[in-house]
């Protein structure tokens, strides 16, 4: 999912595209990587979590394949979308399951979720350096034929591991009836004010994931379009995305705390600072509060994980994370459109000051769970 912003430059020279129009094209694959969460969680929750990852690697690698084969705007924006509903698939299925562990992990479910955040942002991290690197010199469409390898190699061992052993989930999967509660009853306030704050964090993420590399290469200062601007924009955030992992790390073990609602908040917090500072510096301060900015996202990303397990039913993990990253990468999908065109129109940098905003927006939300789960009460324990 992260091949396109970074080649996006190439993409933009090629089809001689705006912001608004590039925004739009990467709109297509966000928006159905949300709208197919939802029903992707139920169908992890029939079928089993290790089942839908197989179907995943798969369907995502041949719609890499179909991307590449691309001719012109409409069928690279069709190919995107195809991409992004395969692709929605992954993350329901793959948090669904360590819900359903979440019985035996007990409070470990955070450093699980955490470590599982650190191996996907050495993913997140290695999509703009090489793709970058690929699309400079055998063009865009190679990234994307290059991305498909992967999938091809890790689907078929997924699948046998399902045949012959059956979901890891299933041995732990039965769940007494007195917690076999319908979906609605399962929203209480708290759920509800977790999923409001993925949604305006998704936005956040989608804004800043699609433009961070053209912005870090527009800083560079390299006039006009060349070769090294683009593989210096990736490289810059490729070491900034890398950092993500250390956040999943840092809150997998914060998790554990008694004050984690007030880490949570804080962290909120200086995710939009990190954002504001964004638009309103260059050069290597800019740098830096991108590596900062994604240390602190994908911190928050494993914290708002682990809380979600703590206020899902085992019964419901699929499900839950389903509405979670429909609402997350669904509603923020509209972050690549619209930013687009505040890019367009007032400059990249705006774009941070604005997704900063969206942020704060965020750290409303967690000030109200922390109300609505005791977490500020005087003298509250765990």
């Amino acid at each position: 999912m992260l091949i396109f912003p970074s080649v996006l430059l190439l993409v933009q020279r090629e089809f001689a595209l705006s912001y608004v129009e590039l925004g739009i094209l990467a709109n297509a694959g966000l928006l159905c990587y949300g709208l197919g969460a939802l029903p992707a969680g139920m169908l992890a929750d029939r079928i089993g979590g290790m089942r839908v990852l197989a179907i995943w690697l798969l369907g995502g690698s041949l719609a890499c394949i179909g991307v590449g084969l691309s001719t012109g705007p409409w069928t690279l924006g069709v190919g995107l979308a195809v991409l992004g509903l395969c692709a929605s698939l992954h993350h329901p299925a793959g948090s669904g399951v360590l819900v359903v562990l979440r019985q035996t992990l007990g409070t470990n479910v955070g450093r699980a979720f955490g470590r599982l955040g650190i191996l996907g942002n050495v993913g997140l991290a290695a999509a703009p350096i090489f793709a970058t690197a690929i699309g400079t010199r055998w063009g865009w469409r190679a990234a994307f034929w290059a991305g498909a390898i992967p999938g091809f190699l890790l689907a078929i061992p997924m699948w046998q591991h399902f045949r012959l052993f059956g979901p890891p989930e299933a041995a732990r999967c039965e769940v007494p009836p007195v917690e076999r509660r319908s979906i609605r009853s399962a929203f209480t306030l708290p759920l509800l004010l977790l999923f409001g704050l993925e949604t305006l964090m998704g936005f956040v993420f989608q804004g800043f994931t699609t433009f961070l590399p053209t912005y870090l290469a527009g800083q560079a200062g390299i006039d006009g379009l060349t070769a090294a601007q683009v593989r210096r924009g990736g490289s810059f955030a490729s070491i900034a995305l890398l950092f993500g992992g250390l956040g999943h790390l840092a809150a997998g073990h914060l998790m554990k705390s008694s004050r984690r609602e007030v880490i949570f908040l804080a962290s909120v917090v200086f995710n939009a600072l990190c954002l504001f500072g964004m638009g309103v510096t260059q050069g290597f301060p800019l740098l830096l509060f991108s590596i900062t900015l994604s240390f602190t996202h994908f911190a928050l990303s494993t914290m708002g994980n682990t809380f979600m397990a703590f206020q899902t039913p085992p019964s419901l993990g699929g499900t839950a994370f389903g509405i979670t990253f429909a609402l997350s990468f669904g509603i923020g999908s509209l972050a690549s459109s619209s930013m687009g065109l505040v890019a367009q129109r007032l400059g990249l940098p705006v774009v941070f000051l604005v997704l900063g905003g969206v942020a704060i927006g965020g750290a409303m939300l967690v000030a109200w769970f922390g109300l609505a789960t005791g977490a500020w009460s005087a003298g509250r324990t765990d």
